[in-house]
């Protein structure tokens, strides 16, 4: 009777123990956005839409005159936020390319899925926005990276964002025949 229990045991450890590895080896999935994938990206992973996006938000803020350490901070939000992707739903309220929310004062769900509407949101260069873009954040530009997309995002996770940098520095670099977009 001891050995049956003693294997039960077993077998109920062993079970634990397949479960912790395969949740430890799982990508944490934010509605679609699966991070662990996304974190070892490289520019030739990213699919058309993704390279689409950052090359709309490249544009966007060489239209509004920013230079690249701003393109790189809008960048690295965007990875961080939506894989590059305009998500029409996120955490609580939040939508588009940098998962900006409606009741939050950034703009309508229409709006804020208009890839143009919220780079310019998040670039601080939207009049019709009340919340502070980039541009509005004092000091952005003496801040590290991931400091002023937290400035501008306020996320929970506010050091999210500096595993971006070296992906948005990539895409930079290899997007380099981006037209500024007014």
């Amino acid at each position: 009777m001891l050995t049956g229990a003693l294997i039960g045991l077993g077998a109920a450890v062993m079970a634990l123990v397949v479960a912790a590895v395969i949740i430890v080896n799982s990508p944490v999935s934010f509605g679609s956005t699966k991070i662990r994938q996304m974190q070892m990206a490289s520019v030739g992973q990213l699919n058309e839409q993704q390279i689409d996006n950052a090359r709309l938000i490249i544009g966007v803020g060489r239209g509004a005159d920013f230079d690249d350490q701003a393109i790189r901070i809008a960048l690295m939000t965007a990875l961080q936020e939506s894989s590059l992707r305009n998500l029409d739903a996120g955490d609580r309220d939040s939508v588009g390319l940098f998962q900006q929310r409606p009741s939050q004062g950034w703009g309508e769900p229409e709006q804020l899925t208009d890839p143009v509407y919220a780079a310019k949101a998040f670039y601080g260069v939207n009049p019709e926005v009340e919340n502070p873009g980039l541009d509005q954040i004092d000091g952005w530009h003496m801040m590290s990276p991931t400091e002023a997309a937290q400035s501008v995002q306020r996320s929970a996770l506010p050091d999210a964002y500096e595993q971006w940098e070296s992906l948005a520095d990539d895409l930079l670099g290899s997007q380099n025949d981006v037209e500024a977009l007014d």
